[in-house]
C-alpha cells in the first residue's frame, strides 16, 4: 500500500486524537498491517509519543486493545477482516511492528476508554483516582535506614555526605544520594571481632550498597541485608529479606553466600537477582552471568546464565528455567514490566513501590498483565493504563487502593 508522508501524519494525528472516521481508521489500520514502516516511528513519535511517557505493550496486549476498537459501537457493523485482513493476520503479532501498532491503539484507546468510563461505569471514573488521596501517593524514592552493630540507627535519606560511623576495619562513608560505601583502614581484624550492620528500605524507598569487598549490592523496597563490615575468614556471607540485585567482586578463595528463606546461594563472581519477600510464596534467583549454586536442606541445583530458579517457600524443590532477565533487573533500571502477570502480583509490587495497602472488593484473578511502566511516574498514570487494557477498576482512599471489576 503506498501513502504519502503527509496523509500519514494526518490519520495519526486523528487517531491520537480521537477524532478519526471509519474510513480513515480502516485504512490506518491496513497501512500498519501491509508492513511498510518506513517513516512510521517518526511519525508516531511527531505526534507525542514517546516509550519514555507511557507504557510498552506486549502483543497480547495489543491484541486486547485492538478487541476494544472493534468492539466499539461506532464501528457498527465494521468487520475483522475490514480492519485486518485474515490472510494477513499473522503479521499481527510479529515483534518489530507490534509496537508500532500498539502504540497507535494505546493512544486511541486512550482516548476513546478515558470517555467511555466517565460516561458509563458507575463503578469507578477518573476523577476518583485524581483526587486529593491519590495525588499525596508519590513514587519511592531512595530512602533507608543503616542499623549499626551497636544498635545506632541512621536515617539515610536525611544524613549528610560524608562519615556516618566508623567500625573496627574502616569508616562506612555516604558518598551521594542513595550510596553508602565501606572503607576499610587496611587494619586486619580477626573473625572473633566481626561486627554486623543492616540495610532496611521501607515501603517506597530503594538504596544501593557497596561492600567492604567491592561488592555492588541494589536493595529494592520493603527489604533488608545483614552483612559484615569487614570479610575474614575464608568465605564472605550475607542475609537477605525481600529483593536485591547482586554484583559480587570476584574473589576464587573467598566464595560469596547469600542466605534467604532456608536457601544458600554461593556464587564466586556473579551478578544476579534475588526476590524472596515474605508475603511471596516462592523465591526466584535470576542470573545475569557468571555461575550460581543454590542449596536448601538436601536439594542442590546450578544456574547458568540467563536461567532461573524458583523454589516454593514450603517445599525444598528447586525449579530451574529460562528467565526473562528484562523482567527480573526491570526494577533496578527504574521500570515495572508485567509479563502475562495476574493482578495481584502486580499489586504486591505497586503496594511495596508506591506504600500503599491494597484490597480487593471483587475476584480479578482471572486477568493477565502485559507492558511497562516507568516507577518514576504516579500511580495514578499506572492505575488508568491498567484500567484501559484489562476489566479491572480501581478507587483510592487515602493511601489505600480497592480493586474492582
Amino acid at each position: 500500500m503506498n501513502i504519502n508522508k503527509a496523509k500519514l501524519q494526518r490519520l495519526l494525528h486523528q487517531y491520537l486524537n480521537n477524532n478519526i472516521s471509519r474510513e480513515d481508521c480502516i485504512e490506518l489500520l491496513n497501512y500498519i498491517n501491509d508492513g511498510d514502516l518506513h517513516g512510521m516511528e517518526e511519525l508516531i513519535d511527531a505526534e507525542s509519543f514517546d516509550l519514555d511517557h507511557g507504557p510498552e505493550f506486549s502483543s497480547k496486549q495489543s491484541a486486547d486493545l485492538l478487541n476494544k476498537i472493534k468492539s466499539d459501537p461506532r464501528f457498527g457493523s465494521l468487520k475483522v477482516a475490514q480492519i485486518i485482513p485474515e490472510q494477513k493476520s499473522p503479521k499481527f503479532y510479529q515483534s518489530k511492528w507490534i509496537k508500532i501498532a500498539a502504540t497507535a491503539l494505546i493512544f486511541f484507546t486512550a482516548g476513546l476508554l478515558f470517555f467511555q468510563h466517565q460516561k458509563n461505569n458507575t463503578k469507578i471514573n477518573t476523577s476518583q483516582l485524581n483526587n486529593n488521596s491519590a495525588s499525596i501517593i508519590i513514587p519511592g524514592s531512595k530512602k533507608a535506614t543503616l542499623t549499626t552493630s551497636n544498635g545506632k540507627v541512621i536515617l539515610l535519606n536525611d544524613a549528610a555526605n560524608g562519615v556516618l560511623d566508623q567500625t573496627n576495619a574502616g569508616n562506612v562513608v555516604k558518598i551521594n544520594t542513595g550510596q553508602i560505601v565501606y572503607h576499610n583502614s587496611g587494619h586486619s581484624s580477626t573473625a572473633s571481632a566481626l561486627v554486623y550492620n543492616t540495610l532496611s528500605t521501607p515501603k517506597g524507598g530503594e538504596y544501593q550498597l557497596i561492600l567492604p569487598d567491592g561488592t555492588k549490592i541494589w536493595l529494592n523496597a520493603a527489604s533488608s541485608i545483614t552483612y559484615p563490615t569487614a570479610f575474614t575468614g575464608k568465605e564472605r556471607r550475607v542475609s537477605l529479606t525481600g529483593e536485591a540485585y547482586f554484583e559480587v567482586a570476584k574473589n576464587k578463595d573467598k566464595p560469596f553466600y547469600v542466605d534467604v528463606n532456608h536457601t544458600h546461594i554461593r556464587v564466586l563472581g556473579t551478578h544476579f537477582n534475588i526476590e524472596a519477600y515474605n508475603d511471596d510464596t516462592e523465591m526466584t534467583t535470576t542470573l545475569l552471568e557468571g555461575s550460581v549454586q543454590l542449596t536448601k536442606n538436601k536439594a542442590l541445583s546450578f544456574l547458568q546464565p540467563g536461567q532461573k530458579a524458583v523454589i516454593p517457600n514450603n517445599s525444598d524443590k528447586i525449579a530451574v528455567s529460562t528467565a526473562n532477565v528484562r523482567e527480573a533487573i526491570a526494577w533496578k533500571e527504574g521500570y515495572f514490566i508485567f509479563d502475562d502477570e495476574d493482578i495481584t502480583g502486580i499489586m504486591k509490587k505497586v503496594s511495596r513501590w508506591y506504600d500503599v495497602s491494597v484490597s480487593y472488593k471483587d475476584s480479578v484473578d482471572d486477568q493477565k498483565f502485559g507492558g511497562t511502566f516507568y516507577r518514576a511516574k504516579s500511580i495514578t498514570e499506572l492505575l488508568q493504563y491498567l484500567g484501559k487494557i484489562g476489566k479491572v477498576h480501581f478507587a483510592v482512599e487515602g493511601r489505600r487502593v480497592i480493586v474492582m471489576k
